[in-house]
């Protein structure tokens, strides 16, 4: 009877002992997963000696390590005595506590905060053909971009000035996308280091376009490109930044694999410390893709505008460039095999009441007519709407990738030429006539994108007006026919013939304007006989809508519209169809139309 007594109080402690113990490491838990370095030392001997079972072995080597990375003299200590028996924790067994932590960490944080706390997001997984990856939600907020201090004599003059930058919230992939996953997507790797859990490398700017778009297709998501600035925002650790040279460190190679300790090869993702935010590698492995074409941060005119932006560093890479300040780029159709990307999404915007609202309706316009010179010209009234602009579905299989995805453009009100600008107008305004088919009533041609302008400012002198080239969107929703337009696929018709001169039905001559059939709102030749200038820069749609877009800031080529009589395909008739041409480039099937 005694022995059972004994037993039992024996018992009776040893349950109470063990729930101290588990309180006491909870207690613990939620201060080392909130930053307390102490703690995460006490957390993992408690892990260590309390329990003893081999997952709590993990957890105290786990948690060992998190503490002697910020700091603690006691970890550090023990952490070189443990070290010298040899590796302890797997790096895959590491990468699953890490995300325990982290997920933790971001209920522990909106607990604090309560319902009205501004908290950093929640992340979010998403699963393609079995394959899952994750993407960390990074609070908006203000931070100063390009060479700041800690970047010191490394900073190059492209990295300045530093400046101030306010990114809206976001999330960004917590990896670079791996090889399994471009494989789900895509249905082949084209990497030249494989390895399922690898970086996808061999990609180009282009080809991370079609990934995005089928990505998108399959999940009904809108994944992109980061930005630049959301690329270094998350890479310095957001909010939480600690002002770390490289993503996650002031030491390289607790971050990166770089040229210093890769092997010449890439590694598996997320093998390496995380930065602040939880995210990997945004120091080397693979230089990544961002969405911005190369620009000057003080605005100043660069040679760089055509190529996409780079940032990382990649596994065959010096320090120097692994920085988070660091900035390269390439064309968009440069592959290399340390070469990848990392996905972005914008953050859903809450759902708000709309309020009621009466739309000022624009005045109705009438076409105007000029005279300079002695000739006369007309410009047609476009009454603004909203349309769906790029691959819309009478284009069928002959759209390429560049006109898609379609997406919603409201325009204003505005004017565009009935024709295209004629031999005899360009030579009332310049004095002189450089097409090489004359005709006085046959489109000008053989002019470059800047000769347009200079055409463009002696016009505005000579009539106290504000001529200009239309923008791509004014182009296209002319060529649709407006508010007026019928669908169809060529401006004016479904039948080429009834609409343009083509390659089809005029060979390599050109005819007077207007002697086609006029589209919906009466314009000629939008299709066929020359190529129009637009005004914009060339650049790849996103499907979000938008509002009188003009282009983007920065790049190279000019858009040209419509085709003309040398163009091989009918392809290139289509309204949609784009082509794009260095600005200061001519031929003599390159003409303009002019817009008001």
């Amino acid at each position: 009877m005694k022995k059972i007594l004994l037993f039992s109080i024996l018992t009776l402690l040893t349950v109470l002992v063990a729930s101290a113990a588990i309180t006491y490491s909870r207690e613990l838990e939620e201060r080392a997963i909130l930053g307390d370095n102490v703690a995460m030392w006490q957390l993992s001997q408690c892990y260590r000696f309390s329990f003893g079972v081999a997952q709590n072995l993990d957890k105290a080597d786990y948690w060992l390590d998190r503490a002697a990375e910020e700091g603690n003299v006691e970890a550090l200590n023990q952490k070189v005595l443990l070290d010298d028996k040899g590796k302890r924790l797997s790096e895959s067994k590491r990468r699953e506590l890490a995300a325990v932590e982290r997920r933790e960490r971001e209920r522990l944080q909106a607990k604090a905060e309560g319902p009205s706390g501004s908290s950093q997001g929640s992340n979010r997984t998403f699963t393609v053909g079995g394959v899952s990856f994750t993407m960390v939600a990074v609070q908006g907020g203000t931070f100063t971009m390009g060479a700041t201090s800690e970047q010191g004599s490394d900073a190059y003059d492209h990295e300045k000035p530093a400046h101030q930058v306010t990114v809206s919230s976001f999330s960004i992939g917590e990896t670079e996308v791996t090889q399994e996953l471009w494989e789900a997507v895509m249905g082949s790797n084209p990497s030249g280091f494989k390895g399922a859990n690898r970086p996808v490398e061999q990609v180009s700017w282009d080809d991370c376009q079609e990934f995005i778009r089928k990505l998108n297709a399959k999940t009904g998501k809108d994944f992109r490109l980061p930005t630049e600035a959301e690329w270094e925002f998350a890479a310095r650790g957001g909010n939480l930044s600690k002002e770390y040279k490289y993503s996650g460190s002031d030491n390289l190679d607790d971050v990166a694999w770089s040229g210093e300790n890769s092997g010449s090869t890439t590694h598996n993702v997320g093998t390496k410390r995380a930065n602040e935010l939880g995210l990997y590698d945004m120091s080397g492995n693979v230089w990544e893709w961002c969405q911005d074409n190369g620009y000057n941060y003080d605005g100043s005119a660069t040679q760089y505008g055509s190529l996409r932006v780079l940032r990382g560093g990649g596994g065959d890479y010096v320090a120097r460039f692994c920085r988070v300040s660091y900035r390269n780029g390439q064309s968009a159709d440069y592959r290399c095999n340390s070469l990848g990307l990392r996905l972005a999404l914008s953050e859903p915007k809450a759902e708000t009441q709309p309020k009621p609202r009466v739309e000022p309706k624009e005045p109705t316009l009438s076409n105007q007519t000029f005279t300079v010179d002695g000739v006369q010209f007309t410009m047609v009234a476009v009454q603004g709407g909203t349309f769906t602009m790029g691959a819309t579905s009478e284009q069928g299989s002959d759209a390429h990738d560049f006109e898609k995805p379609p997406h919603n453009v409201t325009l204003s009100s505005y004017y565009i030429g009935e024709t295209e600008v004629t031999q005899e107008l360009w030579k009332a305004v310049m004095g002189s006539n450089p097409s090489d088919l004359k005709g006085a009533n046959r489109p000008v041609e053989k002019v470059s994108w800047d000769e347009c302008q200079k055409f463009i400012t002696k016009l505005n002198e000579m009539t106290g007006k504000h001529f200009r080239l239309p923008t791509e969107a004014e182009w296209e929703f002319a060529a649709r026919g407006g508010n007026l337009s019928k669908g169809y696929k060529y401006s004016g018709s479904d039948n080429l013939d009834d609409v343009a001169w083509s390659s089809e039905n005029f060979g390599y001559r050109f005819p007077n304007v207007g002697t086609k059939r006029a589209n919906e709102l009466g314009l000629y030749d939008m299709s066929g006989s020359v190529w129009e200038w637009c005004s914009d820069l060339f650049d790849i749609y996103s499907n979000i809508a938008q509002t009188n877009p003009t282009g983007p800031s920065s790049g190279f080529c000019r858009v040209m519209r419509g085709g003309s009589v040398d163009s091989n395909a009918t392809t290139c008739y289509r309204v949609s169809f784009r082509m794009y041409y260095p600005p200061d480039a001519c031929d003599n099937f390159i003409g303009l139309r002019l817009a008001l």
